[in-house]
C-alpha cells in the first residue's frame, strides 16, 4: 500500500476543513459599534451588500463607547449595555456565530482625556464579559473579530469634542493589536489599511462618505473572511 506524504495529509486536512466551514452569508453576525457602524449607509451596510446579505444584529450606536459614562448616559457605554446586546442576538438570529467589535473613537474624545489611560482595560473587560456570558449558559465562544478605531483626522480638522482623537485612536489601535494577537482573534486593522486614505472621504475627519465606508467594509472582509 503506498504511503501518503505527511504535507499531503496534512493538505487534505485543511481541505476538508475549508469545504466544511460556513459560508459568510449564512453566519448570524453581532455588530457592537459606534455611529459609523449605525449610518444609514456605514461600514456594516457596506458589509452587508459585500458579503451579499445573511442574518445580522447591527447594536451600533451614535456616541457609542467601550466604557464611559456621558453626563449619565448609560446608553451610550457599552460595559453597561452588553448583555441586553447579546440576547437581542440570540432573539433575533436564535444564535450568534461571530461579534465584531469596532468601538474606540469617542472614548478617545477630548471629555475623557484623564481616563484614556483606561480605554485598553475596559476593552480586556469587555472580552471578559463577552466570555463569561457564554460560558455560563455552557455554549461556545462566537468567534470575536477586533477592528481599530479608522483613522481620525488633524485637530484643525475635527471638531471641539475630538481635539487630540487621532494620537489617542492611533495609541488605542497599538493596544488592541497587542490584545487580539495575545487571545488569537482576528484583527481588522483600520489604521494600517485603508489607513489614512480613507480620510480623503470624510468632511469632518470623524466620519465618512458611502465610498469611505465601502473602503472599510473590504477591509473587514479582507482580513478576517
Amino acid at each position: 500500500m503506498m504511503k501518503i506524504p505527511a504535507f499531503l495529509s496534512g493538505l487534505v486536512v485543511l481541505l476538508l476543513l475549508g469545504s466544511c466551514q460556513q459560508p459568510l452569508k449564512k453566519r448570524n453576525v453581532l455588530v457592537i459599534g459606534d455611529s459609523n457602524g449605525a449610518a444609514g449607509r456605514g461600514w456594516v451596510y457596506q458589509f452587508q451588500q459585500q458579503r451579499g446579505g445573511g442574518p445580522l444584529v447591527n447594536t451600533a450606536l451614535s456616541g457609542n463607547t467601550i466604557g464611559f459614562t456621558d453626563a449619565g448616559n448609560r446608553e451610550r457605554n457599552t460595559l453597561e449595555n452588553l448583555t441586553p446586546y447579546l440576547r437581542r442576538g440570540y432573539a433575533e438570529m436564535g444564535g450568534i456565530d461571530e461579534i465584531l467589535i469596532g468601538l474606540g473613537t469617542n472614548d478617545c474624545k477630548e471629555q475623557f482625556a484623564d481616563e484614556h489611560g483606561q480605554i485598553a482595560a475596559n476593552l480586556i473587560t469587555l472580552l471578559d464579559r463577552i466570555g463569561t456570558f457564554f460560558a455560563d449558559r455552557g455554549q461556545d465562544l462566537p468567534r470575536i473579530v477586533l477592528l481599530t478605531p479608522p483613522p481620525v483626522g488633524e485637530d484643525a480638522v475635527v471638531n471641539a469634542s475630538f481635539q487630540g482623537a487621532r494620537a489617542c485612536t492611533a495609541a488605542l489601535s497599538a493596544e488592541v493589536r497587542r490584545i487580539a494577537a495575545e487571545r488569537g482573534l482576528c484583527l481588522v486593522d483600520w489604521q494600517a489599511r485603508p489607513g489614512d486614505a480613507v480620510l480623503e472621504f470624510s468632511d469632518d475627519g470623524i466620519h465618512f462618505s458611502e465610498r469611505g465606508y465601502e473602503m472599510l467594509a473590504r477591509q473587514v472582509v479582507r482580513a478576517c473572511y
